[in-house]
């Protein structure tokens, strides 16, 4: 349908001579605004925008008319401005904004009498009764963690947050959903609407990779977790006393084997001083030795004595520092708040040696 047509309902002025129809639907157009709504030069702006934009139209190239239509509606006022950019938006999908655009025309109170304005008033309520059932229904239901403050992007605009699981008008056609939030966000879903065709979406939010964590809203942010510890123990100190046992179970396996060494010593001086004694009595039996011989063989036997109990000092101090050792080993291995519980400690006193510890 050509503007001149409608506007000037001169179809064989139309067909004869375009050029005029033009300018004559133009000219027609600012009719329809008060005087004192635009100046002359928005008046002149605006009827050329018009001009341009029904050529546009008549040539299929959609969004330059929709363009052309638009900044004549923005200079002055007209309901065929508005018909045309409703039919602009229609040819190129945007039915939903299409409808809106049908709705203020049809709504709009006017009391001209202009045969284009009654006519772009007629034309829209036919074509709005005629887009309706066109329209597909989207309902897009989030959730999951933090469904409640996400965002909601469709084709890369912003979806209010009011309208999360409404119901509403969509354009039909191919549709990319995507929901993100604090620390979450959904896959991205790609969905294809049929005219006058119904869906419903629901999007699955899930914690992404490095994201803060998500807090419901009006609760305060989890506190850092405590470390726990047994009580009375410093984690510090009981990884020193680990590390101290280690040292002393060394210390203690040195000790043995300095005590084994000296036992082992002492017991041949003690095998050495009884051999000597022994040989003075030059194999008699009973051993019959003058006075200084017998004095010498009682020395021998009193320092064989102190020896053999010194290698009996060594030896056990020797046995003690092993199983010392090794006992002070394993503790070093155990759990820390073990170690820290844990602990051997060797004495050799006068005559006595043994071990003093907890476990």
């Amino acid at each position: 349908m050509v503007l001149g047509f409608e506007v000037m309902g001169a179809l064989r002025i139309a067909i004869t001579l375009p050029s005029v129809t033009c300018l004559c639907a133009a000219l027609c157009l600012l009719r329809v605004s008060p005087a004192a709504a635009a100046s002359d030069e928005e008046k002149a702006g605006a009827r050329a925008a018009a001009t341009q934009g029904q050529a546009a139209y008549e040539n299929k190239r959609w969004a330059e008319s929709l363009d052309l239509f638009t900044r004549a509606e923005s200079l002055v006022h007209s309901p065929v401005h508005l018909l045309y950019k409703a039919r602009s938006l229609v040819q190129l999908g945007q039915l939903v904004k299409a409808r809106e655009t049908y709705l203020s025309l049809t709504r709009e109170e006017s009391t001209s009498t202009s045969p284009a304005v009654l006519k772009a008033h007629e034309d829209g309520e036919k074509e709005l009764a005629q887009l309706e059932p066109r329209l597909a229904s989207l309902t897009v239901k989030l959730d999951g963690p933090g469904a409640a403050d996400a965002n909601l992007v469709m084709d890369g605009v912003k979806v209010p947050l009011a309208l999360v699981g409404v119901g509403r008008p969509a354009d039909p056609g191919q549709h990319t959903l995507q929901a993100t939030g604090n620390g979450v966000a959904s896959d991205p879903q790609t969905i294809l609407l049929k005219e006058g065709g119904t869906a419903t979406v629901t999007l699955l939010l899930k914690p992404t990779p490095g994201g803060a964590p998500v807090v419901p809203p009006g609760t305060a942010p989890p506190a850092a977790t405590p470390v726990t510890t047994s009580p009375g123990v410093d984690t510090n100190s009981a990884t020193q006393s680990g590390n101290g046992l280690r040292t002393a179970s060394y210390v203690a396996f040195g000790v043995g084997v300095v005590g084994i060494a000296a036992g082992t010593v002492f017991a041949l001086k003690a095998s050495s001083k009884y051999s000597d004694g022994n040989a003075l009595c030059k194999d008699q039996d009973p051993c019959q030795l003058s006075s200084a011989d017998a004095a010498q063989r009682e020395q021998l036997g009193k320092d064989g004595d102190s020896a053999k109990i010194i290698s009996i000092i060594g030896f056990v101090a020797g046995g003690v520092g092993v199983a010392a050792g090794t006992t002070l080993f394993i503790l070093s291995g155990k759990k820390q708040t073990e170690t820290a519980r844990a602990g051997v400690q060797p004495w050799i006193g006068l005559g006595s040696v043994g071990l003093n510890g907890r476990f």
